[in-house]
């Protein structure tokens, strides 16, 4: 009997750096064609992608559980173009019900850099969408993506996790406000966001927050950058003024879904061509792949911050979100048993149908062979035969589904399935 297996196979922000990490980015431009190589290979069953800025997970449901892993980290080298060694050491890798628990905790927010952002349910959302528009997610898949969904609301509905919501962005800004010492503010200064995405309009509405007025945004997409200073009151600009703003500009915060670099060294010396030696340039960078040239950060009087330098204002910014993650993993308890029961009666299912089958037409036959005999009875007494024949056969059937649905091991599951299958020769045509 063939088992099917749930695996993550991923790298994050806890077990590599960001330039590792943006060497295996994957952009939701190249998702669908990321998913469909993922499903060529040999052990691939169904397929989801999982990359955001400070992690990058592979799920899938795997024929075989070694050749399946082994088949994601092939993925992530082929697709991405590194080589095996450069992440082989630092990937992590769960099953079964270790790959449901990792994914709701994800999906809840407790697994990522920020305890309780708001950014990951989407984006979880997000990817379980790709998986199915291009056909990569069916049963399990789709029932372990709605089960981390359901989760990962209910934690933020029944518990404070994500209370005084808190995000990248904001994080960015806090630096941002931590880098003028003293003054701790960041009222008065200019400030350009580069990226008008979902990264860009938190970062907007934390600076305005923060009491920041002169605030301009840099985006490709004028009208993107033109949507979000109407929601906001700041200021659109085009790409081609980059220059101009980054020479007005007190702070930077460069978050864009660009695949190379946006803002270089040359780009940076451009815009201090003529600025005053005393005014120093704070830029962070919160994009993966990175959109500022790191040698950027050796031009005097720049400073260069990127995603691993938000950890030390996460720390500090923890506060009361711990207190509630034991609130959250009893959610994530609950919603994991219920998979578990779907997963459990899922896998019973063709056996149980089968075996209904197999006694349905064996209580027919012998109720055939005693036809004659049932000839006399009335109307209401064929019916009493017809239920309690029916009964005998339900009840004979329903213990052993049940102790096997019962049994928490997998292998011992299906162990047993198979063996229900070639005892009641359920794999035979009836004689």
């Amino acid at each position: 009997m063939t088992t099917t297996s749930l695996v993550v196979v991923g790298i994050n922000h806890k077990t590599a750096p960001v330039a590792l990490l943006e060497k295996l980015a994957i952009s939701q431009e190249r998702l669908p064609k990321a998913l469909h190589q993922l499903g060529t290979f040999e052990h691939i069953a169904e397929g989801a992608i999982l990359s955001t800025c400070n992690r990058i997970e592979v799920y899938a449901a795997v024929t075989k559980f070694h050749g399946g892993a082994q088949d994601m980290r092939n993925f992530l080298s082929e697709f991405c173009h590194v080589a095996p060694e450069e992440f082989d050491d630092l990937l992590y890798t769960y099953h079964d019900e270790g790959a449901a628990r990792h994914l709701f905790r994800v999906t809840a927010g407790i697994d990522s850099m920020i305890v309780g952002e708001s950014e990951i349910l989407g984006q979880v959302r997000r990817s379980f969408q790709a998986a199915t528009e291009e056909g990569t997610a069916f049963r399990i898949l789709g029932s372990a993506f709605r089960r981390a969904l359901r989760a990962g609301k209910r934690a933020r509905t029944e518990t404070e996790i994500a209370r005084n919501p808190v995000s990248v962005s904001s994080a960015a800004v806090e630096l941002a406000r931590r880098a003028f010492g003293s003054q701790g503010t960041l009222s008065g200064k200019r400030v350009t966001v580069v990226g008008a995405g979902k990264m860009g309009r938190l970062a907007v509405k934390a600076l305005r927050s923060a009491g920041v007025g002169e605030v301009s945004v840099v985006n490709r997409s004028e009208e993107r950058a033109a949507a979000l200073a109407e929601a906001f009151g700041v200021e659109p600009r085009p790409l081609e003024t980059l220059v101009e703003d980054l020479a007005a500009a007190d702070i930077v915060i460069s978050s864009t879904t660009a695949p190379g670099i946006v803002i270089d060294q040359a780009l940076v010396r451009s815009a201090f061509e003529g600025r005053p030696d005393d005014k120093p340039l704070f830029i962070v960078d919160i994009a993966v792949p990175r959109d500022v040239e790191p040698e950027v950060g050796d031009i005097p009087g720049v400073v260069l911050r990127d995603i691993e330098d938000l950890r030390g204002v996460v720390d500090s910014n923890l506060g009361g979100r711990l207190s509630q993650v034991a609130g959250v993993e009893k959610i994530i308890a609950e919603e994991l048993e219920a998979f578990a029961h779907w997963e459990r009666s899922s896998e019973s299912a063709p056996v149980a149908t089968a075996l209904v089958e197999r006694g349905e037409e064996i209580r027919r036959t012998e109720l055939g062979r005693i036809a004659t005999r049932l000839r006399d009875l009335t109307p209401d007494q064929r019916v009493a035969v017809e239920q309690l024949t029916q009964r005998i056969i339900a009840r004979f059937i329903h213990s052993p589904l049940e102790n096997v649905k019962n049994l928490g091991d997998p292998e011992q599951r299906n162990a047993h399935l198979a063996a229900l299958r070639e005892l009641f020769e359920l794999d035979h045509p009836p004689e």
